[in-house]
C-alpha cells in the first residue's frame, strides 16, 4: 500500500484535531467551580436619627479580607486570586442585633447598602435596596440586589479592604443606636 504526502498530512491533520478536541472536553470537565463565600462581613452602628426627611448613609462599617488566601482554602491550592474571571454579588442581608418595638427596620420607608473597596477609584456602588419597605416590625432585610449579573471584578485585590453604607429614610425617628450587621454573599467565577 502507498502513501502519498497528502494522504499522509490530512491524516495528520484529521489526528491533530481529534486530540485537541478531546483536551478541550478535558479542560472543561476540570473546570474549577465558581466559590461562594460570605466572609467579608461587618457590623455597623446606626445611630439615634430624629430626621425623617432626608435619605442618604445611615452608618458604614469596613472590613479587611484576604481573597488570596480564602480562594486558594476553598480550590484546594488549584486557583489563586489571579485566575479571578468575574465576582458578582448575589445576596445582602441587613441583620440588627438589638431591635425592639419602637426600633426596628419598620422605622426606614427605604432602606439598602453600598459598597466600595480599596481596590478601585470607581467610588460606592448601590449593591441592593428595598423601596417602600413594610410598616411591619422586622429585624432582618434580605435587600434586592440591584443587578446580579453585573461584574464587580475591578473592586477586587489578593488582600482588599471592603466598606460598606447602609442607606436609607426614616419613617418614623429611633429612639436608641441600632447594631446591624450587615452580610454580603459574593461569587467568584473562575
Amino acid at each position: 500500500m502507498r502513501y502519498t504526502f497528502p494522504k499522509i498530512a490530512v491524516a495528520l491533520s484529521l489526528l491533530a484535531t481529534i486530540s485537541l478536541q478531546s483536551c478541550d472536553k478535558v479542560k472543561n470537565a476540570v473546570k474549577t467551580p465558581d466559590i461562594t463565600f460570605t466572609g467579608a462581613n461587618t457590623d455597623v452602628v446606626i445611630p439615634i436619627t430624629t430626621n425623617t426627611t432626608a435619605q442618604g448613609s445611615v452608618a458604614t462599617g469596613t472590613v479587611s479580607y484576604n481573597i488570596d488566601s480564602m480562594i486558594k482554602a476553598q480550590s484546594g491550592g488549584v486557583v489563586s486570586y489571579s485566575s479571578i474571571k468575574s465576582v458578582k454579588i448575589n445576596k445582602m442581608v441587613l441583620t440588627l442585633n438589638d431591635a425592639d418595638a419602637d426600633n426596628n427596620f419598620a422605622n426606614f420607608q427605604y432602606a439598602g447598602a453600598t459598597f466600595n473597596t480599596d481596590a478601585t477609584t470607581a467610588g460606592p456602588y448601590t449593591v441592593a435596596y428595598i423601596e417602600n419597605n413594610p410598616n411591619t416590625y422586622a429585624s432582618s432585610l434580605d435587600l434586592n440586589i440591584v443587578d446580579k449579573e453585573k461584574d464587580l471584578k475591578q473592586y477586587f485585590k489578593s488582600n482588599v479592604v471592603f466598606t460598606y453604607a447602609v442607606i436609607g429614610k426614616l419613617r418614623t425617628a429611633t429612639t436608641k443606636e441600632l447594631h446591624c450587621h450587615v452580610e454580603v454573599t459574593y461569587t467568584i467565577g473562575f
